[in-house]
């Protein structure tokens, strides 16, 4: 059974990006969320074995979003999403549940890396 995935940008153009990656690579990319309330919504709904969600968006922010779908399911594996590589953000991920991080711009083999290993976690 392929790995389902729930991307959470608020740009379109990465949730593009990311799903033509992830599809490549045999992944089932289940729902696509431009904000956290969404992504909240497809996590209840879809059922996810991963949520790859951005740090930066508007209305509820990323942070906030992972807390909240750890709370609900903590068996939800979450990879954040970020262009800024910065190391306290990455420790207050982890910190709050995320099982790995990714940087834009993305490169395809990393993020396979990346959900490979996060799912065997």
């Amino acid at each position: 059974m392929p790995v389902r995935i729930v991307i959470v940008d608020d740009s379109p153009q990465i949730r593009k990006t990311l799903r033509e990656i992830l599809e490549k690579y045999g992944y089932e990319v289940v729902g696509e969320a431009g904000t956290g309330v969404e992504a909240i919504t497809l996590a209840k709904t879809l059922s996810p074995d991963i949520v790859m969600l951005d740090i930066i968006m508007p209305q509820l922010g990323g942070i906030e979003t992972l807390r909240f779908l750890r709370s609900m399911d903590k068996n939800l594996k979450i990879i954040m999403v970020s262009a800024l590589d910065s190391l306290d953000r990455v420790k207050e991920c982890m910190k709050a549940g995320a099982h790995h991080y990714i940087l834009k711009p993305f490169e395809p083999e990393k993020v396979k890396e990346i959900v490979d290993k996060v799912i065997h976690q």
